[in-house]
């Protein structure tokens, strides 16, 4: 049984323990999964700024996990429930590179809030590709965040 038909009977299984019947649509790019459930009711699903939906991904990857013995799951596959985390991974995008040309702009380094491990690699992965400038992150435990400054400092 190939993974995305595992990803998607195991998503099944969760969901019918809390009455729902989802969409989903399973998505391989590249050998990158993403699994985005579609219902009517998300907002219990996803949480406060999306705790419960990591907390999803992280169930579906160790089941998955297990049941293939492939542990690369928890690199490359994304769930979202109604594009949550497309959104935010847009939002993310679009707040690293107008950082970034502000920095390019005024020379001065921009510190942005506090962000989740997954949320930090958007950014950095962002400023990557963006000449001039460098991110790096400070902080420690849940207080980390991105400092954005000019490549040349």
């Amino acid at each position: 049984m190939e993974n995305t038909e595992i990803i998607r009977e195991t998503i099944l299984k969760i969901f019918s323990f809390l009455n729902i019947e989802p969409e989903i649509l399973i998505e391989n790019n590249n050998g990158r999964v993403r699994a985005n459930v579609s219902v009517t009711e998300a907002g219990f699903l996803i949480g406060y700024d999306g705790e419960n939906l990591r907390s999803f991904q992280h169930i579906v990857s160790l089941l998955v996990a297990k049941k293939t013995g492939d542990f690369s799951i928890f690199s490359s596959f994304v769930f979202d429930i109604n594009n949550y985390q497309k959104e935010k991974e847009d939002y993310l995008i679009a707040l690293a590179k107008n950082s970034a040309h502000k920095v390019l702009e005024t020379g001065e380094a921009v510190e942005l809030g506090v962000m989740s491990a997954w949320e930090r690699k958007v950014v950095h992965l962002t400023i990557e590709q963006i000449i001039g400038v460098k991110s790096e992150s400070i902080g420690d435990g849940e207080e980390r965040r991105v400092v954005i400054s000019p490549e040349n400092v």
